[in-house]
């Protein structure tokens, strides 16, 4: 019996037991396609944030000297950022000095562009009758774009206020807007800047000139999802130095990287220089520890996912044991045509893995309509704002398509076993 013959007898049998097969291909396509869909919405997730996190630190890796940021998981990095820049933190302990000699040894790593290092501190802003307590970070105006690299110079910067001797500070939208400066006087706007551990001691406060003192706002920085940019003021090193009364010693690193590749080396050099008594913090880190929190809640959704394939298993195997015990006389006149036990085991494991193909086959197609659906009513019913794409990998598909093969011939291994071990004899008897 050829290939052919054998086939067109698998497809008879499976038309005869039509509701019984499109009940274990339906089992099979259930589960399937929810590997596929949850499989395509992990990595979509996973890109979304890839690219968010890109944009938020991109080609930046931020030192602190701080001994209240501590080792990196995904509860201490929100920890690390908290910290960096809460205004309920007046004080920074320090453990490594952030001086010239630091800044020269960190220039000469491999891969690192820049250094920019920077004050940080709170201060008081007013305009009027608003105020604001908020973060500062005091840095050299000239390199700002390596710590904010979507900042434009030659469009937002009034030059003419850069080259005065004018005191000159540039807001970020979420202050501008709570020290109400609207579109029309955001920029050239004149505000207050105080040290805030000067302005709880009025005595302190009115007597000293310095710390009291009338900047130009030139520029308004737009949100962009970095807390380090989103929630400090820039001023210049100079007058940053004078406000906070600063040493020469510098609160916070900007390097900028040149090769993603060469981030996880850069780290490791610095964590060896420093004994591991900095804190860094770098947007594949964030990635890094966010990815395995996403795979590690797929990996569990998809493990319930699979129990639908394991019952479409057993369906399969309940479907071809059936199948042999009601072709038990078909079995026998086959044997006495000639046909061996060889026959009579492919011909069962070819229904299996008949219907475990077709099963799959819908089971994909089903997956990449069920992505968009579980995504969008995902977005929906939690009204998130956010635009997540499903990511269709071939390759994982596949791996989901050989496995649910695999599950159908391991399921029909039995039947077809038992089938090929029934006797002529008995099967002619039972005919007659």
């Amino acid at each position: 019996m050829d290939f052919k013959e054998v086939v067109f007898l698998t497809l008879s049998s499976i038309k005869e037991r039509k509701t019984r097969n499109i009940l274990t291909i339906v089992m099979i396509t259930m589960g399937c396609g929810l590997l596929v869909s949850l499989n395509s919405l992990t990595q979509g997730l996973i890109d979304y944030v890839e690219q968010n996190f890109k944009k938020i630190l991109p080609n930046q890796i931020i030192i602190s000297n701080s001994d209240k940021i501590q080792q990196s998981n995904l509860q201490n990095i929100q920890n690390k950022l908290e910290v960096l820049f809460d205004k309920n933190l007046t004080v920074v302990e320090k453990r490594i000095p952030f001086d010239s000699n630091t800044i020269k040894y960190l220039q000469n790593i491999s891969g690192v562009d820049f250094v920019d290092p920077a004050y940080q501190g709170m201060i008081l802003l007013k305009h009027g009758n608003k105020s604001d307590i908020t973060n500062v970070i005091a840095a050299n105006f000239t390199n700002l774009k390596n710590i904010i690299p979507d900042f434009n110079n030659n469009q937002i910067l009034n030059k003419s206020s850069m080259t005065s001797n004018k005191k000159i500070i540039i807001l970020p939208q979420k202050i501008s807007e709570s020290l109400s400066l609207s579109d029309n006087n955001r920029v050239n706007t004149n505000v207050t800047v105080q040290n805030i551990k000067d302005s709880t001691n009025p005595s302190t406060s009115s007597s000293s000139s310095k710390d009291n003192n009338n900047f130009d706002v030139i520029a308004i920085i737009n949100s962009t999802g970095n807390p380090v940019i989103d929630n400090s003021a820039f001023i210049e090193t100079k007058e940053g130095k004078e406000i906070l009364n600063k040493s020469s010693d510098y609160d916070i690193l900007f390097l900028t990287y040149n090769d993603i590749n060469k981030v996880d080396n850069i780290v490791k050099t610095i964590q060896k220089h420093f004994n591991n008594q900095v804190s860094i913090l770098n947007s594949l880190e964030i990635l890094k520890t966010l990815t395995k929190f996403i795979v590690g809640i797929s990996t569990f959704i998809s493990s319930i996912a699979a129990f639908s394939l394991i019952v479409g298993s057993l369906g399969i195997i309940i479907t071809i044991y059936t199948s042999v015990v009601e072709r038990t006389q078909e079995i026998g006149i086959l044997k006495t045509l000639g046909g061996t036990n060889k026959t009579i085991l492919g011909l069962f494991l070819t229904e299996s893995v008949i219907i475990g193909i077709i099963g799959a086959i819908i089971g994909i197609l089903f997956g990449f309509l069920g992505s968009y659906v579980l995504l969008n009513a995902f977005l929906f019913f939690l009204k998130l704002p956010i635009k997540i794409y499903p990511v269709f990998n071939l390759v994982e598909i596949l791996k989901i398509f050989i496995v649910v093969i695999g599950l159908s011939i391991f399921s029909g291994l039995y039947p077809a076993y038992k089938g090929s071990k029934v006797s002529p004899v008995n099967a002619l008897n039972k005919f007659f």
